[in-house]
């Protein structure tokens, strides 16, 4: 009877209460009681900071911070969030939302190794961005893979651009030099201190040094020629001197100061 009894009527309250009986708390009743304390305090946290952080971003951000440093981890998220929501202002306001918070953890997450791995990129010789050195208006242009057809084999033109292009580079860093760069007001002891690119078709019925930029090529055996966009003119050595350490070789593009004498270019 007293089975029968004990089954049909329900404990008394201070039966039921584990507390007043002494009874052991179990640890998953532990951890939901200690996640919904910390659920409160990281949202209002984030309402003290005048941000509004949703359930699913809360869950995703309870994951992160139980496996780092509670608070500092926790301020330095929001301290990333809020300087991206004001420098980007985002669709949602100040609500922090899950791919948000992602990035910010991501972006927080970054090593070194990461860094390194991201400045390494394999990137496919057909779909590699090639840039164009505009000569006229001074600048470049990125060209556009799809109006381009590469192949393994390049046509004739291709290398006539390749050194069209290499000389135009060099020509302007060198024209953005102080001795090249025209005086606008021209001073008592500024004589001689400017110098000015002198082109080969330019050489013709000219004397005294001139400053030319060019390739050195070599047109006949054993006899070398300054060529540039307009021409080209044999060269001599006989009188030369190298101002920098190194070897010229043929087809480097070289900066010479020289004089035409009878066709030919004396190197000085």
């Amino acid at each position: 009877r007293a089975r029968k009894r004990s089954r049909l009527h329900p404990p008394d309250e201070d039966e039921r209460s584990p507390c007043r009986q002494g009874a052991i708390v179990s640890p998953r009743e532990q951890y939901t009681t200690m996640m919904a304390s910390d659920r409160k305090r990281i949202a209002r946290t984030f309402k003290s900071r005048g941000l509004t952080i949703q359930s699913t971003a809360l869950d995703a951000l309870l994951n992160v911070l139980s496996r780092e440093t509670h608070d500092e981890t926790l301020f330095a998220i929001i301290d990333e969030i809020k300087d991206r929501l004001i420098t980007g202002g985002g669709p949602g306001g100040n609500v922090v939302t899950t791919s948000l918070l992602e990035e910010v953890v991501a972006e927080l997450s970054r090593d070194a190794k990461d860094v390194t791995d991201e400045a390494v990129q394999l990137l496919d010789a057909f779909q590699t961005p090639r840039l164009e050195f505009d000569a006229t208006r001074k600048q470049f242009s990125l060209l556009d893979n799809a109006s381009e057809k590469r192949s393994l084999y390049g046509k004739a033109t291709d290398k006539v651009d390749m050194f069209a292009q290499r000389y135009a580079l060099i020509q302007q860093r060198i024209l953005r030099q102080d001795i090249f760069q025209p005086k606008l007001v021209q001073g008592m002891n500024s004589e001689g201190a400017h110098h000015t690119l002198t082109p080969v078709e330019s050489l013709l019925g000219r004397s005294g040094r001139r400053f030319l930029l060019g390739m050195i090529v070599q047109v006949e055996e054993r006899k070398y020629y300054l060529e540039d966009h307009t021409g080209q003119i044999p060269l001599n050595f006989s009188e030369s001197s190298l101002l920098t350490d190194g070897f010229v070789t043929e087809n480097s593009i070289v900066l010479i100061e020289g004089e035409a004498i009878d066709g030919v270019l004396y190197v000085h």
